[in-house]
């Protein structure tokens, strides 16, 4: 992760100094040499810009007859000094942009006192300063140029203090052409480094696509995760900084469904057609639910929960419930009708619908879950183990609520409790009758 972070800001750093002469394009597989090498065209450059200097000075001074222990050690300097500055910045890596930066003053000092010392010669003079100036403009922009154009300068001056004044240009065809061989291969160089740079711009932007690509991917794919951890209304709130608190919802509506014998009979067959038969329904009782507005609330071992009214209650909850309850028992008659013919096993189940208040909220343990809590989920199962397998068990609460969206018919069980009074509903598309306890 540090690492990534060092890569990151020398890109920063690359993007923000906007070199033109020390661009690099990525090489294949190694991005980071690249960025974090972003001055390797400044010591060969600054070679060939000091040999152009000594070969300028030293025609001016065979051709005119200046040569003398001035020209020698300005020579030397020109010779020796690029390699002490590349020898410092190697020695001293994280203070290289500085160490450069300074040293473009001192170029531009020496390009000063050169064209001083060839008597402002028109061609090679105009060649040195554009260069300078164009160098820094692109290594730092207005503020770096114009310290170059005082460096130049201070060089101008320091000669005249030095060597005396020397404003005699003279023409020489020489010197011409070394300038002018000397502007093409700088050139064509500040055009290479250029066109890196675009490369390098247009990598980096293809790179930044292919990140946003896989954050998004990624995001779906923690949206469709949290979507699965907790009710899609709720889902907006996991991102806000309280979260999901605990909170108390009324008239919730919970239905549960249990696969009889399930146990036994994956002991009995094989483990992965019981599990995937398993699967099948659960997902069946999922597309069910969405089509009556129940979610999924959790599943345990052979045990199917949904809830309605979560976190905003609806008057047709209840009726939903009962509704989505006929249908998974519709959905597992056909479906044991369908596994008979086939020679296959049946898992019989019993349906239970009950609403009240419950106490909603994330279990956040080594696994997060959405869970609630509270007598409703009680009660629920304690309908759920009243029910005869084959039967749906609606507590008094859902009748009530549901009210006569069905046709109920009141049958006493003869125990005389309130809890055990049964109701039938007629059953659809001529399907067996069906037992509704409430």
């Amino acid at each position: 992760m540090r690492r990534a972070d060092t890569h990151d800001g020398a890109f920063r750093d690359l993007t923000a100094a906007g070199s033109s002469s020390t661009l690099l394009v990525f090489p294949p597989g190694r991005p980071s040499m690249s960025l974090l090498d972003r001055f390797a065209l400044f010591y060969p450059m600054r070679i060939v810009g000091t040999v152009f200097m000594v070969i300028v000075t030293s025609l001016y001074a065979w051709q005119f007859g200046a040569f003398g222990a001035f020209q020698y050690a300005l020579t030397s300097v020109l010779i020796v000094y690029p390699h002490v500055v590349h020898f410092i910045a190697r020695a001293h890596p994280q203070r290289r942009r500085t160490i450069e930066l300074r040293t473009f003053v001192f170029d531009s000092f020496v390009v000063g006192v050169v064209v001083h010392a060839i008597g402002f010669a028109a061609l090679p003079t105009f060649v040195l300063i554009t260069v300078a100036l164009a160098s820094a403009l692109s290594v730092d922009g207005l503020r770096q140029m114009l310290i170059s154009a005082g460096g130049v300068l201070g060089g101008v001056v320091a000669y005249a203090v030095f060597a005396g004044m020397s404003f005699d240009p003279r023409d020489s065809i020489a010197i011409d052409v070394v300038s002018s061989v000397f502007t093409f291969v700088y050139f064509m160089a500040f055009a290479y480094s250029a066109h890196n740079r675009s490369a390098l711009l247009q990598q980096s932007e293809t790179r930044l696509r292919e990140r946003t690509a896989s954050l998004e991917i990624e995001k779906l794919r923690s949206d469709r995760l949290l979507f699965n951890l907790v009710p899609a209304r709720l889902a907006a709130q996991m991102s806000t900084p309280g979260g999901i608190r605990p909170t108390r919802f009324d008239h919730v509506v919970l239905l549960a469904v249990e696969l009889r014998h399930f146990s036994r009979t994956l002991q009995a067959g094989a483990a992965d057609e019981v599990l995937a038969h398993l699967m099948h329904c659960f997902k069946a009782f999922d597309a069910i639910g969405d089509r009556f507005g129940l979610e999924k609330l959790k599943t345990m071992g052979d045990t199917y929960i949904a809830v309605a009214g979560l976190p905003t209650p609806g008057e047709r909850d209840a009726a939903s419930a009962v509704e989505a309850g006929l249908s998974i028992r519709e959905f597992l008659a056909d479906l044991a009708v369908s596994r008979r013919a086939h020679g296959k096993f049946v898992l019989d189940a019993r349906i239970a619908v009950h609403s009240g208040s419950v106490i909603a909220g994330i279990v956040e343990t080594s696994k997060v879950s959405y869970d609630v809590f509270g007598s409703a989920m009680k009660t629920l199962l304690g309908v759920l183990r009243a029910c005869e397998d084959g039967e749906i068990a609606v507590s008094d609460p859902v009748r009530r609520l549901a009210g006569d969206a069905f046709p109920w018919r009141d049958l006493d069980t003869g125990e005389g409790s309130v809890s055990r009074r049964l109701y039938t509903v007629q059953p659809r598309h001529g399907a067996a009758p069906m037992t509704i306890q409430a």
